[in-house]
C-alpha cells in the first residue's frame, strides 16, 4: 500500500513539473489584480453594508485568492480519466443544486441564484459550468470516435437541463454563456453547418421568448436601448471615463461610491477610474494572452477529448471576461457577469481556477 501511495504521488508530482508555466503567471497575475482592485473597492462596499472594518471585502479576496490557488493546482493533477470522473461527480452534484437554488436560494433582487450560510455564501452555477464543458467534451469526442453514439444528442440534452434550472433563477447571462461554448464546441467537433444555423435560428427565438417572459431580462435589453435609462451601466460609463488614460489614482474613485456592484459586476469599470485605460488594456490584453496559450495548447493536443476540453474550457473563461467587460463599456446588455480571476466572490473565484487548472490538467 505504501508503495501504490509513494507511485501516484511520484506520478501527481511529474503532471505537476509539466504545468503551462505562463498559463499560471498569467493567473496569477489576474489574482494579483483582483486582491488590488478589491482594496479600491472594498471600502466602499462595507460602508454600504455597515461594516467597520474598511478592508474587509479586501482580505477575504485575498482568502478567496488563496483558495483558488489550491483548487486550480489540485484540479491541474487530474488525468484524463480522473477529470472525467471527477466532471461528472459535480454536474450530478451541482445541476440539482442550481435547481434547488431557484426554489430555496436567498433572494437577490429578485432572482434566486446562492445559498446563503451565514459565514459564506454558495452560487451552484459557478461550479456547473466547467464540469459541464468538460463533460460535453467527453460525449462529443465519443460521437467523433464513434459515430453512432449519440454524443451530440446527449450534450445538447444536458445543456437544455442545465438552462432549465438557471433560467428557473432566473440567471439568463450564464445560460447564454454556455450556450455559446457549447455552439462552439460543437462547431469544433464537426458538427453539420445545417444543424448549427437551425441551433444559431432556434437560439434566436428562445432569446425572444425569454424577453418576453422575464420582466427581468426585458428591463435590461430595453435600458440596453434607452442608455439613458440604464443607471449602473450608466454610472460605469462615467467611471471609465472620468479615469482617463493614467486613472485618479488608487483609493480615488468617486464614481464607486454610487455603483452597487462596484466589487463584483462593475469592477472593471472602478479599475479603469482609479488606474486609467492603460490598466483596463492590459487586463484585456491578459485574457487575450490566456485565450492565446490555451487555444494553442488545445491545438497541440492529439486527443479529441482533451482538445475539446481545453478549447471549451478556455472559451468558457474568455467569454466570460469579454462579456463583463462588454457590459462595463454598455455594449451588450448587463448580464450581472463577474471577471473571472479579479471580481469578489467565493464562488466565482474557485470556478475560475477550477476551470482553468481542468484545462492544465
Amino acid at each position: 500500500m505504501i508503495a501504490a501511495v509513494h507511485e501516484r504521488l511520484g506520478a501527481t508530482l511529474d503532471r505537476l513539473r509539466t504545468y503551462d508555466r505562463p498559463l499560471i503567471v498569467i493567473a496569477g497575475i489576474l489574482l494579483g489584480l483582483g486582491i488590488l482592485f478589491s482594496m479600491a473597492t472594498s471600502p466602499v462596499a462595507t460602508a454600504r453594508i455597515r461594516i467597520d472594518e474598511a478592508f474587509y471585502f479586501a482580505a477575504r479576496q485575498a482568502a478567496y485568492a488563496l483558495l483558488g490557488l489550491i483548487v486550480m493546482l489540485g484540479s491541474a493533477s487530474l488525468d484524463p480519466r480522473q477529470l472525467r470522473r471527477t466532471a461528472t461527480m459535480i454536474f450530478v452534484v451541482a445541476l440539482p443544486l442550481c435547481a434547488l437554488a431557484a426554489l430555496l436560494g436567498s433572494d437577490v433582487r429578485g432572482a434566486r441564484r446562492w445559498f446563503d450560510f451565514g459565514v459564506f455564501s454558495l452560487q451552484p452555477s459557478e461550479i456547473l459550468k466547467q464540469a459541464m464543458v468538460v463533460t460535453w467534451a467527453w460525449m462529443l469526442s465519443e460521437s467523433m470516435k464513434q459515430p453512432r453514439f449519440p454524443g451530440r444528442t446527449i450534450a445538447i440534452t444536458l445543456f437544455a437541463l442545465a438552462a432549465a434550472a438557471l433560467l428557473a433563477q432566473p440567471d439568463i447571462g450564464q445560460t447564454a454563456l454556455l450556450a455559446l461554448v457549447l455552439g462552439s464546441m460543437l462547431i469544433l467537433s464537426g458538427m453539420a453547418l445545417r444543424w448549427l444555423f437551425g441551433g444559431a435560428a432556434l437560439a434566436g427565438a428562445a432569446g425572444l421568448a425569454i424577453y418576453q417572459a422575464f420582466p427581468h431580462a426585458r428591463e435590461r435589453v430595453d435600458a440596453f436601448l434607452h442608455p439613458e435609462t440604464a443607471y449602473q451601466v450608466g454610472r460605469a460609463l462615467d467611471a471609465i471615463a472620468s479615469g482617463g488614460v493614467f486613472g485618479r489614482g488608487p483609493g480615488e474613485g468617486v464614481i464607486k461610491r454610487s455603483l452597487p456592484d462596484a466589487h463584483a459586476d462593475f469592477v472593471f469599470a472602478v479599475a479603469a477610474e482609479e488606474f486609467g485605460m492603460l490598466a483596463s488594456l492590459g487586463v484585456i490584453a491578459l485574457f487575450g494572452a490566456l485565450a492565446f496559450r490555451g487555444l494553442s495548447r488545445a491545438s497541440r493536443l492529439n486527443d479529441p477529448f482533451e482538445q475539446l476540453a481545453a478549447a471549451g474550457l478556455v472559451t468558457l473563461l474568455v467569454l466570460q471576461a469579454g462579456i463583463h467587460v462588454a457590459v462595463n463599456l454598455s455594449r451588450i446588455p448587463a448580464k450581472g457577469m463577474t471577471l473571472p480571476f479579479i471580481s469578489f466572490g467565493g464562488s466565482s473565484m474557485v470556478g475560475s481556477a477550477m476551470t482553468l487548472g481542468f484545462c492544465l490538467s
